[in-house]
């Protein structure tokens, strides 16, 4: 029920994931490589843990922060009382979704330009709620003004346009639909130049330098002209209190946007 929703049933299908966009393997293949020496290609009994990663996963202390930007959106939706329509946009292997759906009767759709994860994840993530759609946002016939709320998980810094991605975003969203902006960084300018040098330098050491070419660093300015909220605030007294005192928790603002 949830393809027809989105029409998705006229669009191929490769191993369970809709494919509405051509396939470009360029970036795809060197991001996995990456992904590789950077141990994080995860096998599917690991998938279908995460964010809640065993002690053997070698990203463990990141995924424990990553766990808790989850478990407070979880807590979010909570306070939803209707059937939604929810698009995760870089989901990867699309484990955000995936868990989601073992909590909440909604419809999910997991949105890549990652054949090899999403067909993992089509696979590990088995459900009729569930639906994987390899698509460009911006190349593809997604429905306007379907969805009520769209994540973007750890993910803006693959586009290179911010301001042009939650343009097109919000015309994706219904009247009341939400935009948000999940573990990802955003800078202010003085501090996207030190960051920038830091991604050089990290995928130089690594031996992919043409990665840092598909890595942005966005500023806050970039989301001037936007409605948005912060619902968490990593840098507030209260939670830097709470990772002193207490535990570590995610370095990344929760930002919500809408029209």
């Amino acid at each position: 029920m949830s393809a027809e929703l989105l029409n998705l049933t006229k669009y191929t299908l490769n191993e369970g994931v809709y494919i509405l966009s051509k396939v470009n393997d360029n970036f795809e293949n060197t991001y996995l490589k990456v992904r590789e020496k950077e141990n994080r290609i995860y096998s599917d009994n690991e998938l279908k843990l995460l964010p809640f990663a065993s002690g053997s996963n070698p990203n463990k202390k990141e995924w424990d922060l990553r766990a808790k930007s989850f478990l407070r959106f979880k807590e979010y939706i909570k306070t939803k009382n209707r059937k939604l329509n929810i698009l995760d946009l870089g989901c990867g292997n699309g484990w955000f979704c995936g868990q989601l759906s073992r909590s909440f009767d909604h419809n999910f759709y997991c949105a890549d330009v990652n054949l090899t994860e999403l067909k993992q994840g089509r696979k590990v993530f088995n459900s009729e709620q569930l639906n994987f759609i390899y698509a460009d946002i911006f190349n593809s016939e997604i429905s306007i003004g379907l969805f009520d709320i769209i994540t973007v998980n750890a993910a803006i810094q693959y586009f290179p346009d911010l301001k042009r991605l939650i343009e097109r975003i919000l015309t994706l969203i219904n009247d009341n639909g939400e935009v948000h902006i999940l573990d990802s960084p955003i800078y202010s300018m003085s501090e996207s130049l030190n960051a920038k040098k830091r991604t050089m330098d990290y995928y130089l050491v690594l031996g992919f330098k043409e990665m840092a070419e598909n890595y942005y660093h966005h500023t806050w300015d970039e989301l001037s002209e936007f409605k948005f909220e912060t619902l968490y605030y990593p840098d507030s007294l209260e939670n830097k209190i709470k990772r002193l005192v207490l535990q570590k928790d995610s370095p990344f603002h929760w930002i919500k946007i809408t029209k």
